[in-house]
């Protein structure tokens, strides 16, 4: 059992790597060559580099590092622990592939160019997201304040991307403007399929001889649950369902928790075109998981508002 968590850990830590190096490659090598407007902290670098000549990836190592060290303040070392990768390889790679000159014009046609920024991101964003990683940067303070005065992660990130982009258009002609922004898009809805349409989110009902060990740990890893009560149609046996309602992007994490603790747990996984409520369009202040149950709160007796 061991040597199955350590290859699981070995293999998730690859698939980070790999995911922010092809996040690198794509803005080193597609991206910044063509003066394209781009979002997140190497929008930032890259205003730096145009106003101070700062080099983008030192602009985005130190401030990857500042937001890294300013969530580890606020919201704890375990989520400090889930964006260390992040924090450092994506400006360890985005150097490295900037100093290779060969890299730097690899097509010769921009649109080409955003085109494959865009596949190639999103896919790197996705292996990331997938296993319920984080690239640091522009997440950090974006989670933050989601924690903190419950606005939602997504509408604060799409707000810091616009104001990133619009900081740059002095600096940028109209082609890269408009290279920019179909690079966005494109990478958007590469993303969006490598983890299973984020709009949407999944129900899972879930059967299991382990019921309170499997519902402890899904409420650890932050998932909500409820506990249905069920007969069971042969032999007409009573017993409990876990029912869990979630964003597609958990959909492995949450597998991954069950089945390793019971491995013959029956679950039927549905697909939603939409979820709203609790967590989901807003959020109660009773997201730390609490281990004993007499400390725990009823979140719904507090106001979304307090």
């Amino acid at each position: 059992m061991k040597l199955k968590v350590t290859r699981k850990a070995i293999f998730e830590l690859v698939q980070m790597i790999i995911g922010n190096a092809i996040c690198a490659f794509s803005m080193a090598c597609f991206a910044l060559p063509y003066n394209m407007v781009v979002s997140g902290v190497s929008g930032i670098g890259r205003m730096l580099k145009e106003s101070m000549g700062i080099s983008v990836a030192v602009s985005v190592a130190v401030i990857n590092i500042a937001f890294f060290l300013l969530g580890a303040v606020i919201l704890g070392k375990k989520f400090a622990a889930s964006t260390v990768i992040g924090t450092f390889a994506y400006p360890f790679f985005l150097g490295v592939f900037q100093h290779i000159e060969v890299l730097q014009h690899l097509v010769d046609d921009p649109l080409l160019a955003a085109i494959c920024a865009g596949v190639l991101d999103g896919v790197g964003l996705g292996l990331v997201i997938r296993i319920g990683g984080s690239t640091g940067g522009i997440d950090i303070p974006a989670i933050i304040l989601n924690r903190k005065f419950s606005l939602k992660t997504g509408t604060v990130m799409s707000a810091f991307d616009i104001l990133i982009f619009l900081i740059q258009i002095p600096v940028t002609n109209t082609n890269g403007i408009i290279l920019g922004i179909l690079y966005a898009l494109i990478y958007s809805v590469v993303m969006n399929r490598m983890i299973l349409m984020e709009q949407g989110g999944i129900q899972l009902m879930i059967w299991t001889d382990h019921l309170k060990e499997v519902n402890e740990k899904l409420l650890s890893i932050d998932m909500g649950t409820t506990l249905l009560k069920a007969k069971g149609g042969y032999m007409r046996e009573d017993k409990y369902v876990i029912y869990c309602a979630a964003s597609n992007r958990y959909l492995n994490k949450i597998k991954r928790a069950v089945l390793d603790i019971d491995p013959k747990a029956f679950i039927t996984i549905t697909s939603m075109s939409e979820i709203n409520g609790n967590g989901f369009t807003w959020t109660f202040r009773d997201e730390t998981y609490e281990p004993v149950m007499k400390d725990r709160i009823d979140g719904h007796s507090l106001s979304a508002a307090d």
